[in-house]
């Protein structure tokens, strides 16, 4: 099924988002034209703020602009609409630069970032005509906070769900950097930060851009370290499943190692050996009855046997030492494998599996390869038949595993 075009969606949430903002730039441009210079230094701390971005989701190449202790500042200092046009111009994105970015999706970044702002700084001066002055100044640092958070979080849901398909509640699990406890911590902190740089910018602007910058860069290092221990986290705990998956496979193979040795064992070399026993008895009745012309008849039979059993073992031993995949290498092993993998599933298994000649080590990664291929079907895919093909040409080997499964969006994969 074709995935509907997300473009038209991006362009209505863009819309509503800046209907209000140029409405009220409109009914304020006088105020807009008479505070040009003071709304300049906002910008730049911003746009530098969203020049120093933080992977949030790699999948959706979604960021973190760690500007916020600066917009909660701009939301109680400056009016509703200035810090809207502030966020709306600042919202620089590298990616826009290099063409990573679409128009549409760059207008939507734009769009929402000022919508987020002017509905935080809306809310405060609802409560008060001057939030920086106001004795509840940190309170409403906390609120525009949590006005301008959430409608973050609408809004970006909303947009990547439309634009990847994921669902609205996966999408918004996914939008905080580093922990939980440490969001939290961080998102509070710069909620003062924010509540004291309003008020320092009301007693000294100068110093308090200085503040401003220093604090933004900050906040970027500090979920910076939380992000790189998460991943670090998620690293290891990957590596350790991954040496639990690798040790329980070594387990299996030594199994099926010993159960296929034991099967060679006894079909080529139990059988010569106990024709050789027989062999044996029967010269042994030959001498106690005195038919020693027999003798003649019987020993070549005994030396056959006992030759046969010992060319029979020297093959096994050599095969052994040539391949880790045991006698015949990497197709009969292969053969086998999927043999036992088709009595064990209601699953069809085609396979053309030709005699390739590689390396020892290269047998073995192939061999693994189409293992991991084949289980991973069998155990996830809901598929009616999987197809095997593995065969070698003057380029190469060539090895296919394909099945009739549900399949997988390969973007989904965080």
């Amino acid at each position: 099924m074709a995935q509907r075009d997300p473009r038209p969606f991006l362009w209505l949430l863009s819309l509503a988002c800046l209907a209000p903002v140029a409405w009220q730039s409109l009914v304020h441009i006088a105020l807009i034209r008479s505070d040009l210079v003071d709304l300049a230094p906002w910008a730049i701390l911003i746009a530098l703020a969203n020049f120093l971005p933080l992977s949030v989701w790699k999948a959706t190449k979604l960021d973190f602009s760690p500007d916020t202790p600066v917009k909660i500042a701009g939301m109680l200092v400056l009016h509703p609409v200035e810090i809207a046009l502030v966020s709306f111009i600042a919202a620089f994105d590298r990616k826009e630069l290099s063409g990573e970015v679409s128009f549409t999706k760059a207008l939507f970044n734009r769009s929402q970032f000022g919508f987020n702002a002017y509905l935080g700084s809306l809310v405060a001066h609802a409560l008060f005509p001057r939030p920086a002055s106001s004795a509840y100044v940190l309170a409403l640092a906390v609120l525009s906070l949590l006005v301008l958070y959430l409608s973050n979080c609408i809004l970006v849901g909303l947009a990547v769900s439309a634009d990847r398909g994921h669902s609205f509640r996966h999408v918004i699990s996914r939008l905080r950097v580093g922990s939980i406890y440490d969001n939290v911590v961080t998102f509070i902190l710069w909620a003062v930060l924010g509540a004291v740089l309003a008020g320092l910018y009301e007693a000294s602007r100068p110093f308090a851009l200085l503040a401003l910058l220093a604090t933004t860069l900050l906040g970027r290092q500090v979920l910076a370290r939380s992000q790189m221990l998460v991943d670090t986290s998620k690293a290891y705990r990957s590596r350790e499943q991954a040496l639990q998956q690798i040790s329980r496979q070594i387990g299996q193979e030594r199994s099926e190692e010993r159960r296929l040795i034991a099967a060679e064992l006894h079909d080529e070399v139990l059988q010569p050996l106990f024709k050789v026993t027989l062999m044996a008895q029967v010269l042994k009745n030959d001498l106690a009855t005195g038919r020693l012309l027999e003798l003649d008849q019987d020993l070549p039979e005994l030396l056959t046997g006992a030759d046969l059993a010992s060319t029979t073992l020297r093959e096994l031993i050599g095969d052994l030492r040539r391949s880790a995949l045991g006698r015949g290498g990497l197709g009969p092993a292969l053969g086998r494998f999927l043999r036992s993998m088709a009595e064990r599933s209601t699953c069809r298994i085609h396979d053309q599996v030709e005699a390739v000649e590689v390396n020892p080590d290269l047998e073995l990664v192939i061999y693994q390869i189409a293992k991991e291929a084949v289980t991973n079907a069998l155990s996830h895919s809901r598929a009616q038949s999987v197809w095997v093909l593995l065969r070698q040409d003057p380029k190469g080997v060539e090895l296919t595993v394909r099945d009739d499964g549900i399949g997988f969006d390969p973007t989904s994969i965080p």
